[in-house]
């Protein structure tokens, strides 16, 4: 077996049977005006499915309070729920799978952004670096957006087509707030000794536990990464403990974004990983995401680190990213250029497949090629 043939054994997340372990990583591209999923995400999403492969959408705000950046979309009502079952209608048509990944930003956003302007909210009142000073949520407010999760969730699994949920509990977000001593200094039942601290996001899961079966709902994680100025002196204790408690919830799958995440941290190569000291507590499937190429990837899944591997960057410029890897095509090269995170179908859904490159070369050479699929291609190009 190849190293790109281990990519493309089957595994179970919850009650799907996937194809193969390469799944698009969710990445905010903020292309749904009025926070309502449109025509032009359904294409995107629809340009990335493949039969048994999994997609998990951009971060969809299932607050009021959440929402953290301009034209990113929300599942918060029936109407924002019909517009997703565009694209998930789409994935679907194409024989993939898609599950909804759902996103409060705490006190990463802005007051423009909340209801009557009000301060963004988070666990303390302790600003994210540049970011304005929040307010600390209520334990009402707090019952009140965990309501909001569950609501959500089943919008989007009744609804919206979504073969699940995805909670984000990474990267400094709302919930990652509540659990990193660096960001919650509470002083009641939500703050203060591991198991307060992790009290909000076991509520969170258990209230959507009660709208969507279990193997229809997973959860993200980011133990170690230092980013949006949420972490943990004893990260290890704290994310044993979370990860402990887990098991009994028997999610789908649960997601680890790696340390050295792509161009923002540097650190270990990724079978090195500080995230390796967590591999025996996962009764679920496990998705690792963050910088990987074709060559660790396949490594993490031989060698049992992770059973799915997220690809996020390089499934933007490569629409057929899973069967490049399949043929051992080179990829189309990726850059960092603005219109990635906003704007419309420039950087979103103008990228070619393989096979669209080839027959615009044809063209251009009057019918005649005389290139080597893959001769000079630098190795660079091949980081997912």
């Amino acid at each position: 077996m190849t190293a790109s043939d281990i990519l493309f054994t089957p595994v179970k997340i919850g009650d799907i049977q996937l194809k193969h372990r390469i799944a698009l990583a969710p990445l905010t591209r903020s292309r749904s005006p009025g926070q309502v999923a449109n025509t032009l995400n359904s294409e995107y999403y629809s340009q990335r499915a493949t039969p048994g492969g999994l997609l998990v959408s951009e971060g969809t705000t299932s607050n009021a309070t959440g929402i953290g950046y301009a034209d990113v979309p929300a599942i918060r009502t029936s109407e924002q729920a019909r517009a997703w079952k565009l694209s998930t209608d789409a994935v679907h048509k194409r024989g993939g799978y898609i599950f909804a990944q759902l996103w409060h930003v705490g006190r990463v956003s802005k007051s423009e952004f909340q209801p009557e302007g009000k301060l963004p909210v988070s666990a303390s009142d302790l600003p994210a670096p540049g970011k304005e000073a929040p307010r600390p949520l209520s334990v009402a407010e707090i019952e009140e957006i965990v309501a909001e999760y569950k609501a959500s969730a089943k919008l989007a699994v009744t609804e919206a087509g979504f073969d699940g949920v995805e909670i984000h509990g990474a990267h400094g977000y709302l919930i990652d707030q509540f659990l990193e001593s660096s960001s919650n200094k509470r002083t009641d039942a939500y703050g203060g000794s591991i198991e307060n601290r992790a009290r909000f996001l076991f509520q969170v899961i258990d209230a959507v536990l009660t709208a969507v079966p279990a193997t229809k709902v997973a959860l993200r994680l980011s133990p170690f990464l230092d980013i949006q100025g949420a972490t943990d002196p004893d990260a290890t204790a704290l994310f044993t403990y979370v990860f402990t408690q887990l098991q009994s919830r028997n999610l789908a799958y649960i997601h680890l974004t790696e340390p050295t995440w792509g161009a923002w941290q540097t650190g270990e190569p990724h079978s090195q990983s500080k995230l390796n000291v967590f591999r025996h507590l996962f009764k679920a499937p496990l998705m690792l995401t963050g910088g990987y190429t074709r060559e660790s990837a396949a490594e993490a899944i031989a060698a049992g680190r992770a059973d799915l591997i997220g690809i996020g960057r390089a499934y933007i410029t490569n629409p057929d990213f899973v069967e490049r890897t399949r043929a051992g095509h080179p990829l189309t090269p990726f850059a960092d250029p603005k219109g990635f995170y906003s704007g419309g179908a420039e950087f979103y859904t103008t990228w070619k497949t393989w096979e669209e490159e080839q027959r615009e070369k044809t063209k251009k050479a009057g019918g005649k090629t005389s290139e080597i699929p893959g001769a000079g291609v630098p190795k660079e190009v091949a980081q997912l």
